[in-house]
C-alpha cells in the first residue's frame, strides 16, 4: 500500500504540528495501534488549532506542560503581547521545571 502523500507545512507552527503529528504517529504505533488508528491520530494533531481548539489537549501527564505553555500564551496574547514576547512566554512554560508560580491570567 503506497502511504498518501502529505505536504509538510513550511511556516514555524506547521513544522512543529508536523514534527508532533510524527512522535504521536510514532507512540501510537509503538502502542499497537492500527494503520487506521495511527493515520487518524496523525490527522488529528496536523488539524489541531491552539486558539480554538484547548480543551481537545488531553490533560493527561504528557500533555501538562504544553497545555499549560498554549494557556499562558493565551493568556500573553489577550493581554497585548506581541508575537515574539508570546512565544517566549510559550517556550519558557514549554521548558519550565514546573517549580515556580506565575501571576498572569489570575
Amino acid at each position: 500500500m503506497a502511504h498518501p502523500k502529505f505536504e509538510i507545512p513550511t511556516d514555524p507552527h506547521g513544522k512543529a504540528r508536523y514534527e508532533s503529528a510524527k512522535r504521536h504517529a510514532e507512540a501510537a504505533k509503538k502502542a499497537g495501534k492500527s494503520s487506521e488508528e495511527i493515520h487518524a491520530v496523525f490527522k488529528k494533531v496536523m488539524s489541531f488549532n491552539p486558539a480554538t481548539d484547548l480543551d481537545k489537549i488531553p490533560k493527561d501527564e504528557a500533555h501538562a506542560k504544553y497545555r499549560s505553555a498554549l494557556i499562558h500564551a493565551q493568556w500573553a496574547k489577550n493581554a497585548g503581547k506581541s508575537n515574539e514576547e508570546i512565544h517566549e512566554i510559550f517556550e519558557k512554560v514549554l521548558k519550565s521545571t514546573g517549580t515556580s508560580h506565575c501571576k498572569c491570567g489570575k
